[in-house]
This record gives structure tokens, C-alpha cells and sequence, in this order.
């Protein structure tokens, strides 16, 4: 839920399209989507298990083993393929992303409290510019977490803590009148270090006290 509710290319989009339109195309994208967590988790996935691949745990929680099914099943042409699909699903994410970042700070931030006489022609020089500033952010921390060897499954683990405390004032706020901004941004703010210390807690209590990159990734916290 966190990953719809907080994203704000989805919204961007939501708002942007026809009403008549919207529900359609989120429907039909919802459904699509169904095809990857099955063709790459559940089919490939369970395909490693069936052919006994050499596949260790570290590469697993890397997101190998869609590849290494692959290129064990179909070779070079395998490998392609899923380097292919993995690039363009790249490209598209980092895309969306960075304009529903320049859009957040230049309509949001700038027009909003620091020019709200903004001519189009600031906003667009703005949003070019927050959208280059974003890519080479995106980048930074792309090494980072490669420099800290942080997993795949562990990178998406702690976004969902992260990112979870704003999913309910956020459905809350597009279904329930009464809610305030106040309202929504308190909770989100109060709920993140009590989702943090839930995480670290129970990781913590469930490995005799151990608080790692391995602890905090498992299943249970």
C-alpha cells in the first residue's frame, strides 16, 4: 500500500488524466501488474527451487534469481531478456519519479511559499532543473547503498516502514471530510519512530539482542 498511497507519480498521474479514464486505467494497470510478482517470483522462483540452482542466500535477497533461472533455461537469450526488462523498467520508475519530484517542489514548495508569483517560464526552468538535481540524488544514493552492501529485499523492507505511517492519513484524507492537514501530517510524523522502534525492537528481541543489517532484514521485523 505504501509503495500507491505515497508515491506521487501515481497521484500526478490520478490527477492529470480524466475521472472517466482514471478508474479504467488504474484497474486495468492493477491487473497487469499481477504478471510480474507471478512470472518473476512465483513462476521463476519456484522454478530455482525445482532445478536446485546454486542460488545463495545473499544473491536471492539481491534479486538474482529470476536471472540465473533464466539464463539456465534459455542462455545468453535468457539473460538478455531480463536485462532488458529490468532496464526499461529502470528507466520508466527513474522517470516518473523524478517529475513527481520536480513537480512536488516547484508547485508545491516554490509557487507555493517562496514565489507564488512564479512566471511559467521560473516553473519550468525550476522543474528542469530539480529533475537533473533528483537524477544525480538518485544516483548518490544508489551508491551508497551498494557501498554499504544493502540487499534489495532489505532496501524494500525498510521503505515499507519508512513509507507505511503516511498510508492511512492519506486514505483517510480522500475518503474522510473531517480530516485535517494537521491531522494528517501529525499522525504520519508520529506513527514513522514508533514504526522505526517497532522494527528495531522486535529484530532485536528475536536475535538475542542483535541489532544488523541481517537482523533488521528478516521476515519477522
Amino acid at each position: 500500500f505504501g509503495t500507491v498511497f505515497v508515491d506521487q507519480s501515481y497521484w500526478q498521474g490520478a490527477i492529470a488524466a480524466r475521472p472517466s479514464a482514471t478508474y479504467k486505467g488504474y484497474l486495468l494497470g492493477g491487473l497487469c501488474w499481477f504478471a510480474i510478482p507471478f512470472t518473476l517470483a512465483t513462476s521463476l522462483g519456484l522454478a530455482g527451487r525445482a532445478l536446485d540452482l546454486p542460488i545463495t542466500i545473499d544473491e536471492s535477497n539481491s534479486g538474482l534469481v529470476p536471472p540465473a533461472v533464466a539464463t539456465h533455461l534459455m542462455g545468453k537469450g535468457g539473460a538478455f531478456l531480463i536485462t532488458f526488462q529490468v532496464f526499461m523498467a529502470v528507466i520508466s520508475t527513474a522517470a516518473a519519479e523524478q517529475i513527481a519530484v520536480s513537480s512536488l517542489i516547484t508547485f508545491d514548495v516554490y509557487k507555493e511559499y517562496i514565489n507564488p508569483r512564479a512566471t511559467p517560464r521560473q516553473m519550468l526552468t525550476l522543474g528542469r532543473a530539480m529533475v537533473a538535481v533528483w537524477a544525480c540524488l538518485s544516483g548518490v544514493f544508489a551508491v551508497i547503498l551498494f557501498k554499504f552492501e544493502l540487499s534489495l529485499g532489505w532496501v524494500y523492507l525498510f521503505m515499507g516502514i519508512i513509507i507505511g505511517s503516511a498510508v492511512f492519513p492519506v486514505a483517510c484524507s480522500i475518503t474522510w471530510k473531517k480530516v485535517s492537514a494537521k491531522a494528517a501530517v501529525v499522525s504520519s510524523l508520529t506513527a514513522l519512530p514508533l514504526a522505526i522502534m517497532t522494527w528495531l525492537v522486535t529484530a532485536a528481541t528475536l536475535n538475542d539482542g542483535k541489532v544488523t543489517v541481517d537482523t533488521t532484514g528478516q521476515d519477522y521485523p
